[in-house]
């Protein structure tokens, strides 16, 4: 039987890949996974699937020499506004290498980014497709900004520097107008972001009816961190979130699907503060203008008034003048009190409103001088309740006074009671003492020292025994 060594395998393995594929080949993958090393290397997993399917076909590892990744990498990013990775479709000019010892890999010579560009493009039109086929695509752009956005959450990361661009553009404002701004954090570039913009947009519509706008920051960075706003998922839940949206993710290149769905896109975090401001000079514009259409039409209404009721005047005049040609002294008695009534009328249609104001200015003193009435009555209760509270504190401070002078020790003794003390302590109690035991009585005028000859309880009867002091 005859066989082979595993080494010789590989080795006619390698002859053959080499022998077919030549110097390098160029083929299409995805990228499965991106590695980096310190020493400028990159490492790509790849994947192949068929059309429309998850299911993988075929892996190999392909590896990029930090000489040839410093030239790759910025062409790459340059032309697509992209960096490599997960999921990006790539035209790669390989080495195939087959190693006796690591087996298969794949060394990277080029690639093509017009390739990733394109796969990048249809997938953005894909999404925007599926987005319109939803019914969603302009549910956002259709929303109503309100006249004064004044309370604004903002989704940035908390160290953005647009986020601070943003706050003082809107504090430091010319115009004086106030914002309440409200950060909810999230990751804005990475495999995370979609993710983390989606958690805090949930976050803003458990409090929707708290605020006004929603902005988007990611301000700063670099354009090839904006993959996270070309997702599906993100720019579903922008386009159907109830609050209007402002993209201010801080490009000018492309727009990305979030700029699409978004209620406004702007270019800075700046400049959504200043959308901002603009509105509220907008409105104060429209504002101005009403109240200069409401003056006027105030003044033109007053003065047809007036000609309305000179002419009425003049109408009376007229009137009166003819009956009195025409009458007698009766008639022109009635025609001087038409034209009396005729100016009371005016007076009372020109003063009308200041005797209302005096009415009106009579009720507030009524009503003033009414709660004065009960204020004072008020307080002179609390002084009433206050004078027999100390009154009663008082009597009892009399009583414990009393008291305490009757069980002072030196009214005791003046009522002919002594104290007996042993070593200084009172006697409470015959089995303190016993025989031959110097005590001390004390008694209101002075002190006796005694000597014990016995000490007898009050149930023991006396001997007749003389006791000596």
């Amino acid at each position: 039987m005859e066989f082979i060594s595993l080494y010789e395998l590989n080795r006619q393995v390698r002859q053959t890949l080499k022998e077919r594929f030549g110097e390098t080949v160029w083929l299409t993958a995805e990228i499965a996974s991106v590695q980096e090393n310190r020493s400028g290397h990159c490492y790509l997993e790849l994947v192949d699937k068929p059309t429309e399917e998850d299911k993988i076909t075929a892996v190999a590892k392909g590896t990029i020499w930090a000489f040839t990744y410093r030239m790759l990498k910025p062409y790459f990013e340059t032309t697509t506004g992209r960096s490599l990775e997960k999921g990006m479709k790539v035209l790669l000019n390989v080495e195939v290498v087959f190693h006796e010892v690591y087996g298969f890999s794949l060394n990277i010579r080029d690639i093509d980014p017009t390739f990733t560009l394109g796969d990048l493009e249809r997938k953005k039109r894909e999404i925007l497709e599926q987005l319109e086929r939803d019914g969603i695509i302009d549910m956002n752009r259709n929303l109503e900004l309100p006249l004064l956005p004044k309370t604004i959450a903002v989704i940035s990361s908390p160290t953005a520097a647009g986020l601070g661009d943003f706050r003082n553009h809107l504090e430091h404002n010319s115009y004086g107008y106030r914002f309440h701004v409200k950060l909810f954090p999230a990751v804005m570039q990475g495999e995370q972001a979609a993710d983390s913009v989606i958690a805090a947009l949930d976050r803003i519509y458990a409090y929707e009816n708290l605020f006004d706008v929603v902005v988007i920051i990611r301000g700063g960075g670099a354009q090839t961190d904006l993959g996270c706003f070309d997702s599906y998922e993100l720019s579903a839940n922008v386009a159907q979130f109830p609050l209007p949206v402002i993209a201010g993710i801080g490009h000018e290149r492309d727009d990305t699907v979030v700029d699409r769905v978004a209620y406004l896109k702007v270019k800075t975090p700046t400049a959504a503060a200043a959308f901002l401001i603009e509105r509220f000079q907008h409105t104060d514009a429209v504002l101005e203008d009403l109240k200069a259409d409401f003056l006027t039409g105030v003044g033109e209404l007053l003065n047809e008034e007036n000609k309305r009721l000179l002419l009425q005047m003049n109408d009376f005049k007229r009137l009166t003048q003819t009956l009195l040609q025409n009458r007698n002294t009766a008639l022109q008695f009635l025609s001087r009190r038409l034209e009396h009534h005729s100016k009371v009328y005016i007076y009372n249609r020109l003063n009308g409103f200041e005797r209302i104001r005096d009415r009106m200015e009579h009720r507030l003193n009524s009503i003033f001088d009414r709660e004065k009435n009960n204020y004072i009555q008020y307080l002179e209760e609390i002084r009433r309740k206050c004078e027999n509270r100390l009154g009663r504190d008082s009597h009892l401070l009399e009583l414990a006074e009393t008291k305490v002078r009757y069980v002072d020790p030196k009214n005791v003794l003046e009522r002919g009671y002594s104290i007996t003390r042993l070593k200084g302590k009172a006697v409470k109690s015959i089995t303190e003492v016993k025989d031959k035991d110097i005590v001390e009585t004390i008694l209101k005028d002075g002190k006796l020292e005694s000597s014990v000859q016995a000490a007898r309880p009050k149930n023991e009867k006396y001997d007749g025994r003389k006791i000596e002091l």
